[in-house]
């Protein structure tokens, strides 16, 4: 499959250019036969495996006891009002594996799946925000999300990623989407959310996330070609007791060194050959150990 099959009458292009790390998306019954992948046999196999990466909440505070590791547990847990998160579940499971894949070669990004198993009528986690490209795959029960656009941090990077969210901040308006079992629902990175389980039974959903890569990508492959230049290995002068200038001295001579490094790297940026090396770089860079 590819996620054409789930876009049923939107070409993958039409998605791409509308939607695709632009704005959120929906689609009803189009990814119907993937509910299978969220089910407590697929969940029982996944917890089974050696070292499964579980998290366990209620309304975002932390279970502080011994993860589950059977279906039977999970459901004991839900039953009391715990969210049961299965993070990077494509590690253990074939099926989840080879979905992972084929949004990995659709968007040569890497991927990771999570299960979340929610209580009837309850949340897990509240409004927060994901540096991936999020596809919601609903299993089984109803879920219903809340979406912000973030004018707080957009575009946010992992290594920058702040402890507090400040979700207080936010000015702009709220969109919501209920997702069946069969629906599936694309949410940009950056996008605020929320998801609250609105049937009685409880709500099992995969999460695909697209780690898409980020213009400082461009960056660290330019430095792999600067460090190959004698200007930008030279040595720095001195800032420490050794110094022999004054700080006026020393800033002049930093910012002629500068200028010049600034020069350098405008002539490499201008090489026509540039783009095309950077995405083989992409191309080649994401490869099958992204999904483990």
């Amino acid at each position: 499959m590819s996620i054409q099959d789930w876009l049923g009458d939107t070409s993958k292009s039409d998605f791409v250019r509308d939607h695709y790390l632009r704005l959120p998306y929906s689609s009803a019954k189009s990814a119907i036969e993937f509910c299978r992948l969220g089910s407590w046999k697929v969940i029982d196999h996944i917890l089974a495996a050696v070292h499964p990466d579980v998290m366990v909440v209620r309304q975002g505070e932390r279970y502080t006891g011994t993860p589950p590791i059977s279906a039977n547990e999970a459901q004991k847990l839900v039953a009391d009002g715990y969210t049961v998160l299965v993070r990077n579940a494509q590690r253990h499971h074939a099926d989840i594996e080879k979905l992972a894949k084929t949004f990995q070669e659709d968007f040569n990004a890497s991927i990771n799946v999570h299960v979340y198993i929610t209580p009837g009528n309850t949340f897990g986690f509240g409004w927060h925000y994901d540096v991936e490209e999020v596809f919601i795959l609903q299993t089984s029960g109803c879920k219903e999300y809340s979406l912000r656009k973030n004018t707080v941090n957009p575009w946010p990077l992992l290594e920058t990623m702040p402890a507090d969210l400040q979700y207080e901040r936010e000015i702009m308006p709220l969109v919501q989407c209920t997702l069946s079992a069969g629906d599936w629902l694309y949410i940009p990175s950056g996008y605020w959310h929320k998801a609250n389980a609105i049937s009685d039974d409880p709500a099992i959903s995969l999460a695909i996330g697209v780690m898409a890569p980020s213009a400082i990508a461009v960056l660290d492959f330019v430095r792999g070609k600067l460090v190959e230049s004698l200007l930008w290995r030279q040595r720095l002068p001195p800032t420490g007791k050794a110094l022999s200038k004054d700080e006026t001295e020393l800033s002049e001579e930093f910012r002629q060194l500068i200028e010049l490094l600034q020069a350098d790297m405008n002539r490499l940026l201008a090489e026509k050959e540039l783009p095309q090396e950077i995405i083989q770089h992409l191309r080649s860079a994401t490869g099958d150990e992204s999904l483990g």
